[in-house]
């Protein structure tokens, strides 16, 4: 299979693209001679899929002769190649499945590329995209425990991040001396880097170097010093928010359900804005003065727009950015560490854009948020979720295991911490028969009431609130049955499935032959 997904057929053979050190096209371990601009398009299609050909000529040309010089291309690699890469007329373009990405190796990724006009944005993004940190920090020491001077570590995340204190518990598991800032020997931890620093880190053989970076666009120093830097002896980890086992078996041991669920959201997971909100309850202003230092690197128009974003949670529609005046400004924001887009834009962090909003006086908050209002209309309340009669309850019965997606289960109960408003959970079941479902558990969520919600679907969805503790019977079908959860909340539930009451059975029974019976009232056999 190759990045797309498509197979080798037949005999044909096939050629390799290594993503890492110098871009080149092998077959049978040996490199082919493809054009550079060829090249690039085939390393674009792997990595990024099936591709329009009007989009690839204006990212390789960008002017009006582009599809001819792209029709240009595509004949020169066929001749390269002995055979067409693409059937004639196909678009969007496709790599072909003799060709497939291998992504193991060392050194950068697609050495050489960059100098392809209207590619060298695009590589490096995909260059010093940071790969996934392992899902714990336990795991993540352990994954790092080979590292040794001389070398450099770049920990990326926000200062709450525990940036800092990850780097201390890796000297401690290497037994090397900790200091911070740049100085021979040890492990040296640095926040900021400047161009002597990054010369005395060049020509540093003796020390490993942590270098703790803040999300969004990477300083020019810390550019200059990765392009030079021997890649084999670096490594490059974004520090994701701890999962709500490791925020309760750490920073929040001890704390009731409600209050440790309310810290780990209003400090969005991250290890160090937990330890303030404990320390000092309330608006956590040592947070605050870090996220306000980090808006300083925004123009100031930006700045503004951020503050007026703040006010809306989730995604924005195109009615809320035109409200809101953000469509001038979102890609400084994007470049910046701010919003991201997936389904729409939407802020990386909810808890910043909870501290942000805290910030604005009421009387500007309140105007914002008005317009906002407007810019929505009115939003249809969502199905509510039918209840079981009292007494529906029949003996309980086997309920099947069910597949769960972004939940955790132990001891027959599931839990989920969604920290982002676009973040998901759910627990799909199959039930034999219909019945009752026993739903019962606790939740927290940071806004006020109502709380955040718990979709049904059968075929038809329907919503229940979730409190800080609820105890639900719901009827339910035979067939498949999804429950689901979208954040930010912390829940906790269990399940239990009860057949129907026998008097529930025989009234059922009653409605089906009354239904098949016809208007005439009698019962036919």
């Amino acid at each position: 299979m190759n990045g797309n997904g498509g197979s080798r057929t037949g005999n044909a053979p096939l050629y390799v693209l290594p993503l890492y050190g110098p871009a080149r096209l092998l077959h049978r371990g040996r490199p082919v001679r493809v054009p550079l601009r060829a090249l690039g398009l085939l390393y674009y299609l792997a990595l990024e899929g099936p591709t329009p050909r009007g989009l690839l000529a204006d990212l390789l040309y960008g002017h009006a002769q582009a599809r001819q010089n792209l029709r240009v291309e595509l004949h020169r690699l066929a001749r390269a190649l002995g055979r067409p890469a693409f059937p004639p007329g196909q678009d969007p373009l496709a790599l072909p499945g003799w060709i497939r990405l291998e992504r193991q190796g060392e050194g950068e990724a697609m050495e050489g590329l960059e100098a392809v006009e209207g590619l060298g944005d695009w590589v490096l993004e995909k260059r010093f995209a940071p790969k996934p940190a392992p899902p714990d920090r336990e795991a993540l020491l352990e994954t790092l425990c080979g590292l040794s001077p001389p070398g450099l570590l770049v920990l990326l995340g926000t200062a709450g991040s525990g940036r800092r204190a990850l780097a201390r518990a890796l000297a401690a598991r290497l037994d090397l001396p900790f200091a911070e800032g740049v100085g021979l020997g040890g492990m040296r931890y640095l926040e900021a880097v400047d161009g002597a620093g990054v010369e005395r880190i060049l020509s540093d053989r003796r020390t490993l170097y942590v270098l703790g970076l803040d999300p969004g666009e990477p300083p020019l120093a810390f550019l200059h010093l990765r392009a030079r830097y021997p890649p084999e002896r670096m490594r490059v980890v974004a520090l994701k928010p701890l999962s709500w086992s490791e925020a309760t078996q750490g920073p929040l041991a001890g704390l009731a359900f409600a209050e440790a669920a309310r810290v780990y959201l209003e400090a969005g997971g991250e290890p160090e804005h937990m330890r303030e909100l404990l320390a000092a309850p309330g608006l956590p202003h040592r947070v605050l003065a870090q996220i306000r230092l980090r808006t300083r690197w925004l123009s100031q128009e930006a700045r503004l727009a951020l503050e007026r974003a703040s006010v809306h949670g989730g995604v924005f529609t195109e009615a809320v950015l035109e409200a809101l005046d953000l469509k001038p400004h979102l890609e400084e924001l994007e470049r910046k560490g701010w919003l991201a887009y997936g389904d729409g834009w939407r802020f990386v962090r909810e808890a910043e854009r909870r501290l942000l909003r805290a910030t604005l006086s009421p009387g500007q908050r309140a105007a914002l948020e008005a317009q906002v209002r407007e810019a929505l209309g009115e939003v249809p309340p969502p199905a509510r979720a039918p209840l079981a009669p009292p007494g529906a309850l029949g003996e309980e019965a086997l309920l099947l295991p069910g597949e769960a997606f972004g939940l955790e289960e132990e001891a027959g109960e599931y839990r989920a911490a969604l920290l982002e408003p676009g973040a998901e959970a759910r627990l799909e079941l199959f039930l034999e028969e219909a019945g009752v479902l026993g739903l019962e558990g606790r939740a927290m969520g940071l806004e006020d009431p109502p709380w955040p919600l718990l979709t049904l679907d059968q075929g038809e969805v329907g919503v229940l609130d979730l409190a800080p503790v609820f105890r639900y019977a719901l009827p339910v079908k035979r067939g498949p049955l999804t429950l689901g959860l979208r954040g930010p909340v912390v829940a906790a539930f269990t399940l239990a499935f009860h057949r129907l009451a026998a008097e529930e059975v025989e009234e059922e029974g009653e409605e089906e032959g009354e239904e098949e019976g016809g208007g005439d009232g009698d019962v036919h056999p």
